[in-house]
């Protein structure tokens, strides 16, 4: 069973890639994102849902295993953010681009209040910031879009 958290939690092991976990845990999610996004919101957000649990738990399990309250090589975390970064958004090249650039930006710089989330406990702490991030991202991808319309 640790195995199999294990692989969720890094993000089918892209987050132990060299360099820039997150980041190529949020590619590995995009890449998904633009092959598997459904246009219905309603099983986006039942994707939403399932990826939520699958996070917390996963990342609260790798994160006692190794001793560290947010371990670099967990990544579900991005994922989740990335999912609700296009949360009712068509996935096309595009959007899904602009997604990810934009998610790591924000994810990054981690804007109030943000970081105020990390001190949750396990793996909600590690799991909600990022969802903030997400939405956030959402709001600037919607308006990029928007603009880009008008």
């Amino acid at each position: 069973m640790k195995k199999i958290w294990e692989f969720i939690a890094t993000g089918f092991y892209s987050g132990k890639l060299p360099k820039m976990p997150g980041t190529w845990g949020s590619i590995v999610a995009a890449i998904l994102l633009y092959f598997f996004w459904p246009e219905n919101v309603v099983y986006q957000l039942t994707i939403i849902v399932v990826t939520f649990v699958l996070s917390v738990v996963s990342s609260q399990f790798l994160s006692e295993q190794l001793g560290d309250k947010d371990p670099d090589s967990v990544v579900i975390d991005e994922m989740i953010g990335m999912e609700i970064a296009m949360l009712g958004i068509k996935a096309n090249f595009p959007t899904v681009v602009a997604a990810l650039v934009i998610f790591r930006i924000i994810d990054i710089m981690k804007p109030p209040p943000i970081k105020l989330f990390e001190k949750l406990s396990g793996g909600l702490g590690i799991t909600v910031d990022d969802m903030v991030a997400g939405l956030y991202s959402n709001i600037f991808l919607r308006l990029l879009i928007w603009r880009h319309y008008v």
